[in-house]
C-alpha cells in the first residue's frame, strides 16, 4: 500500500519536475554563457502546455538567442529577430515584467541597428527598413517608459526612425514612410522640422494637394520663423493654388525678401493674369473691379525686377505684356463700339496707342538680347523670342515704320 502511494505522488509529479527541468536548465546554462545547451530546453518550454504562457519561459528565450546573436562565430543573423520576438511575447504575457529585460532588449536593438545600416550602405533597402523600424518599436516598447530615462537609446531610436523613413522611401514604400513621419510629428518629432520637410516633399510626390497643404500649414505654425516652410506654401501654391490664393503668398514673400528678382517677377505675372482675366480663347473679359491696384502692383514689381536683372529679355518682353494686354483690351472696346461717335473712337485709339508706346521699349530690349544670343536659347527662350518678334512686328506695322518692320520680318525669315 506505502509503495502504490509512492508510486502514485511520482506519477503526479512527473509533468511539474519536467517543465521545471526546462526553465531551471534553461536558467543554469546561461547563467553560465552556455546558450548552445540552454536553447533546446528554452524551446521545449515554450512549446510546453504548462509553461507555454509562462512569461518566464519566453524571457529566457529571448536571452538564449541574444547571446547567440551576440556570438560573431555562430553566423547567425536571424538570432536577434527571434531574441526581439521572445521578448515581446513576455511583454505581452506581462507587460509589467521587471527591469531586467531592459538591457536585454537595448542589445537586441544596437544588433538590429547595426545590421540595419550595413543592409543601408548595401542599399538593401526594404530589409534596411524592417530592421530600423524595430528599433524604434523596441525604443517605444511600453509607450516609451520603459527607456524614458536613456538618453543614448533615445538617440539612437531617434536615428533609426528617419533612416526607416529614408529606407522606406528609397525601396519605394512611400506609404510606409508617410505613416512612419505622420507618427513621427505626433510625438517624439514634433519639434524636429526636417520630418515635416520629409513628409511635404513625399506629399508633394504622391500629388495629395490636400494633406500637403494641410502639412505645410501645420510646419508653419510649429516654425513660424522657419523659412523653408515660408518657401515650401509659396511653391505650393504656385503649382497647385489659384492666382487668388498665390498672390498674397508672393506680396509676403517679397517683403520678406525684397531684392528677389525672381519673386518681383512672379508677383507682378500673377497680378497681370488677375488684372487681364481671359477665357479660353484667350479674348479678354472685362477688367475685374480691382483692376486699377492690380495693374499697378504689376508694374511696380516689373520695374522693381528690372532694377536688379535690366538685361533680362523675358523680365523686359513680360513687362512689355503688361501695356500691350491694355493696348488689346482697348483695340476690343474700340470693334465693340463701332457706332460710337468719332470723339469716342478718338479717345479709344488713343489710349491703346498711349499703352503700345509704352510697351515698345521693353519689346525692343527684349528683343535686341535674345537676338544677340539666338544660336544658343534655350527651348522656353526660343519661344519667347519669337513672340517677342510677332508683337514687334505688329506695332511696326501700325505705326507705319517700315524700315523696322522689314527688320523683324527678316529675323523672322531667319528663325524659320
Amino acid at each position: 500500500m506505502k509503495a502504490a502511494v509512492i508510486f502514485f505522488l511520482f506519477t503526479l509529479s512527473t509533468p511539474l519536475l519536467a517543465q521545471r527541468v526546462n526553465l531551471d536548465s534553461a536558467r543554469i546554462y546561461l547563467a553560465a554563457d552556455n546558450y548552445k545547451k540552454a536553447l533546446p530546453f528554452a524551446d521545449a518550454a515554450i512549446k510546453h502546455e504548462k509553461t507555454k504562457d509562462d512569461p518566464e519561459a519566453w524571457f529566457l528565450r529571448g536571452m538564449a538567442y541574444l547571446q547567440l546573436a551576440q556570438d560573431a562565430a555562430a553566423h547567425s543573423p536571424n538570432a536577434a529577430t527571434d531574441a526581439y520576438g521572445s521578448f515581446l511575447k513576455t511583454l505581452a504575457l506581462k507587460p509589467d515584467y521587471g527591469m531586467e529585460i531592459n538591457n536585454p532588449l537595448y542589445s537586441v536593438a544596437i544588433i538590429k541597428f547595426n545590421k540595419a545600416a550595413t543592409l543601408f550602405s548595401a542599399k538593401s533597402f526594404d530589409r534596411a527598413y524592417s530592421e530600423f523600424r524595430e528599433v524604434y518599436a523596441i525604443y517605444r516598447i511600453g509607450d516609451g517608459k520603459r527607456f524614458a530615462d536613456n538618453s543614448e537609446f533615445k538617440n539612437i531610436a531617434d536615428e533609426a526612425k528617419k533612416n526607416a523613413v529614408t529606407s522606406a522611401g528609397s525601396s519605394g514604400r512611400s506609404e510606409d514612410a508617410i505613416g512612419l513621419l505622420e507618427d513621427m510629428i505626433k510625438g517624439d518629432f514634433k519639434d524636429d522640422p526636417e520630418a515635416y520637410q520629409s513628409l511635404i516633399d513625399l506629399y508633394d510626390a504622391e500629388k495629395n494637394n490636400a494633406r500637403e497643404i494641410a502639412t505645410i500649414n501645420a510646419a508653419r505654425t510649429e516654425f513660424p520663423e522657419n523659412e523653408n516652410f515660408r518657401i515650401a506654401e509659396l511653391n505650393y501654391y504656385i503649382n497647385n493654388g489659384t492666382n487668388e490664393e498665390l498672390l498674397p503668398e508672393l506680396e509676403d514673400a517679397v517683403r520678406r525678401d525684397t531684392g528677389n528678382a525672381d519673386l518681383l517677377f512672379r508677383l507682378a505675372n500673377v497680378c497681370v493674369a488677375l488684372a487681364f482675366p481671359a477665357d479660353a480663347q484667350g479674348r479678354l473679359l472685362a477688367l475685374p473691379a480691382k483692376f486699377s491696384e492690380l495693374f499697378s502692383k504689376a508694374e511696380n514689381a516689373y520695374g522693381k525686377s528690372l532694377r536688379f536683372v535690366p538685361d533680362d529679355p523675358s523680365h523686359n518682353f513680360n513687362f512689355g505684356m503688361l501695356y500691350y494686354n491694355y493696348s488689346r483690351w482697348y483695340s476690343e472696346q474700340m470693334a465693340g463700339s463701332q457706332n460710337a461717335d468719332d470723339k469716342t473712337l478718338a479717345g479709344l485709339t488713343a489710349k491703346r496707342n498711349e499703352e503700345l508706346v509704352r510697351a515698345l521699349p521693353y519689346f525692343e530690349k527684349s528683343f535686341t538680347i535674345f537676338d544677340s544670343k539666338a544660336a544658343s536659347l534655350q527651348e522656353a527662350e526660343k519661344a519667347t523670342y519669337h513672340n517677342t518678334m510677332i508683337v514687334l512686328k505688329q506695332i511696326y506695322s501700325q505705326n507705319g515704320d517700315a524700315a523696322k518692320q522689314a527688320q523683324i520680318d527678316k529675323a523672322l525669315e531667319k528663325w524659320k
